[in-house]
């Protein structure tokens, strides 16, 4: 998990927001699967993002972003590359999520808009937020919520099947990194 988080802020670091966020969304994902591996993915994300994210970061609360509208925006970037999460089957389910319009990441260096968000009078919303705040974010909450982990065998298991990086891969490699996933 490490690498994945690792990744998550170099890539934000060096300005690179798309891969950045599109990594940090998937973060829910992955941790959701190491505590509840036999619910769906649409449960388990909006459930780590609200037990884990939001109670950290609860200004995202405050402007109409639940564990519902990031599992949308998460769909919508990485299945079908549209930013409108109140589309996406899963915002039906959250009053937030069902009105929700847009997610804008600002990446411009220098630029400090974060949450901010614009209500129209049907109580669509609009928000911003920084890329690499967001991130940022994200990487916080996971890193504690494993810290919380290390105790518990079977999450541990379930961590160290995750992608890594790894020198010693017989009989492909010694020596050489490679990016794992075991499939």
């Amino acid at each position: 998990m490490d690498f994945i988080l690792d990744a998550v802020e170099s890539t934000s670091r060096h300005g690179h927001s798309f891969p950045a966020i599109v990594t940090a969304l998937t973060v829910p994902d992955i941790a959701g699967a190491v505590d509840n591996p036999n619910t769906c993915s649409q449960e388990r994300y909006a459930k780590w993002v609200n037990d884990w994210f939001l109670p950290s970061f609860p200004c995202y609360a405050m402007n109409y972003i639940d564990g519902l509208v990031l599992y949308a925006l998460r769909c919508k970037l990485l299945h079908e590359g549209l930013t409108d999460p109140s589309k996406a089957p899963a915002a039906a389910k959250s009053s937030a999520g069902a009105h929700k319009r847009l997610i804008a990441f600002n990446v411009g260096p220098g630029t400090l808009m974060h949450l901010c968000t614009s209500i129209e009078a049907s109580g669509d919303t609009w928000t911003i937020l920084r890329s690499e705040t967001f991130c940022e974010e994200i990487v916080a909450a996971a890193r504690k919520w494993l810290v919380t982990r290390k105790a518990n065998p079977a999450a541990m298991k379930r961590l160290r099947g995750l992608v890594d990086i790894r020198l010693d891969v017989p009989p492909l490699s010694r020596g050489v990194p490679l990016i794992c996933a075991a499939i």
